[in-house]
């Protein structure tokens, strides 16, 4: 155990009515709390965590806050590998990792000279270092601020930290340290699960229940893994979420993690001495709201997977941040080219890692989509825009697929069940769980306040047979009053023939 580490400073939240002008900005990361004692690493309730002697060898032997990071949305893999006991530990797997250093408690004085000190003391040249110092940028005001929130959005960010210029390292939670975030996060506690509409045998979304005892689903961001394999009732999840609907449950929940560092109780112990948002009021949309986002200053070296030596990649680099690296020069991009080229639809940290993007490929270095994929029966004028069906099938250009005569082929409704497509994806199921289903809603996700707001990728298979059996049902209506029509003619030609023989005079 370790005291000093259940004593680290923590964040209070920011609002506009706070100016931003003047303070330091780096990015909030989603990784393991640690603190450095000088000999190991404890977590905030002064558990060790058992870490290889190489991973410490080179940090000095004063204390250090900061966090185990293994990337952008990889919370729960960090966890795991950060939290297993001393005889499961697995050496190679802290290669991965990186202790991102943003403070040293026991320097004292301001805030701008514990930077220094970080900085003239973490060994960023050394390959055997796996540590480096969080990059800083002052910021310049509000519009400054918006603006790289709104950039590293894109690039997966989970928020901005900012540091009160001057200020003191407090051994408690401080207004002089602030997150900027796009969401409010909290915990919630699963007390059961909903199987899918859409997916037969899996999870569809997790019935959870807040500190105050309103209970709601969360059904987006869950992986097609945990679908499968959701996390247990009794759990702790950490969710976000972006304003509270009139009955004050939270709007647009979205799943980011289980918390095993945490148990309910704690929760609640917590909720008593700051409540959670939820517990509140309603939030009121406001565009300031929709505008927090999130950012790297930081100049994090990836390491080459067979010399393990340091390299900064292009997507490691900020040309506009302040390296706190003496890095090498940026290198040439050795990614492979991804097959879907510029229309690839992907936007996960791990895929934009491994594979280039070109806008404009004149030769493609892949197979042709057309012979690693059967062609959809639509072609060109298939509507169907899933993950799933486009990874499935290939869909040739619009002109391989104009008719000759310049009109467009009808559609028979009938033929929109396609019965060769999988019920359930198999070999699309990688392709899935690492993009974290984003983008992407299922049926059991739409918010039951504002359905308008979600729109579905795809219809379940379930609707297209109940369309079917419509079509069907009125063809056979069709023929039945076209068959009614036809006897009641019959009838009228029949009638009329005899009134012509009754009123027709007899002649010789």
């Amino acid at each position: 155990m370790c005291s000093e580490a259940s004593k680290v400073l923590l964040a209070e939240t920011w609002s506009e009515d706070v100016d931003p002008t003047g303070w330091w900005m780096s990015e909030k990361l989603d990784g393991v709390r640690a603190y450095w004692n000088g000999k190991n690493f404890y977590s905030r309730q002064g558990n060790l965590f058992h870490v290889p002697d190489f991973f410490k060898a080179t940090l000095p032997k004063v204390a250090l806050d900061g966090e185990i990071w293994c990337g952008r949305g990889l919370f729960q893999k960090c966890v795991s590998i950060v939290k297993k006991q001393a005889n499961k530990v697995v050496p190679d797997d802290y290669k991965l990792l990186t202790y991102l250093i943003f403070d040293a408690p026991t320097q004292g004085g301001k805030y701008e000279d514990r930077v220094k000190w970080l900085q003239a003391n973490i060994p960023q040249d050394d390959d055997k270092c796996f540590a480096t110092v969080v990059g800083i940028k002052k910021c310049e005001g509000l519009a400054q601020l918006k603006q790289y929130l709104a950039d590293v959005n894109k690039a997966g960010g989970e928020g901005i930290m900012l540091r009160k210029p001057g200020s003191l390292y407090e051994h408690k939670r401080s207004t002089t340290l602030l997150k900027v975030k796009t969401f409010y996060d909290e915990e919630a506690y699963v007390i059961g699960h909903k199987p899918s509409k859409s997916l037969i045998g899996m999870t569809g979304a997790l019935e959870c229940e807040l500190p105050n005892g309103k209970r709601f689903d969360v059904g987006s961001g869950l992986t097609m893994d945990q679908r499968r394999k959701p996390p247990k009732i009794g759990s702790v999840i950490t969710f976000k979420f972006q304003e509270l609907s009139n009955n004050g449950h939270p709007r647009f929940p979205t799943f980011l993690r289980v918390r095993t560092d945490l148990t309910w109780n704690d929760v609640l112990e917590a909720a008593k001495t700051k409540k959670p948002v939820s517990t509140i009021q309603k939030i009121v949309p406001s565009a300031k709201l929709s505008k927090q986002h999130s950012i790297l200053f930081s100049v994090v070296p990836s390491r080459d997977a067979t010399t393990n030596k340091k390299i900064v990649t292009s997507d490691d680099e900020d040309d506009d941040a302040p390296s706190t690296t003496s890095s090498p020069s940026k290198t040439t991009d050795t990614r492979k080219i991804c097959q879907y080229g510029a229309k690839c639809y992907r936007t996960n940290a791990d895929h934009l890692k491994n594979f280039q993007h070109p806008s404009s490929t004149p030769t493609k270095t892949t197979q042709p989509e057309t012979t690693t994929k059967p062609v959809c029966t639509f072609g060109a004028k298939c509507f169907r825009t899933s993950s799933v069906h486009l990874a499935t099938y290939s869909h040739p250009p619009k002109s391989e697929n104009k008719d000759t005569t310049g009109e467009d082929e009808a559609l028979d409704t009938r033929e929109l069940m396609e019965n060769e497509e999988p019920a359930s994806p198999t070999t699309t199921d990688n392709l899935l769980a690492k993009d974290k289903n984003k983008g992407l809603t299922f049926d059991d996700d739409v918010d039951e306040d504002n359905n308008q707001d979600q729109e579905m990728v795809t219809r379940p298979k379930k609707d297209w047979i109940n369309l079917e059996n419509k079509v069907n049902e009125q063809t056979k209506c069709l023929a039945h009053l076209e068959e009614i029509f036809k006897k009641t003619k019959r009838s009228n030609s029949t009638n009329d023939d005899n009134q012509d023989n009754v009123k027709r005079p007899k002649t010789d």
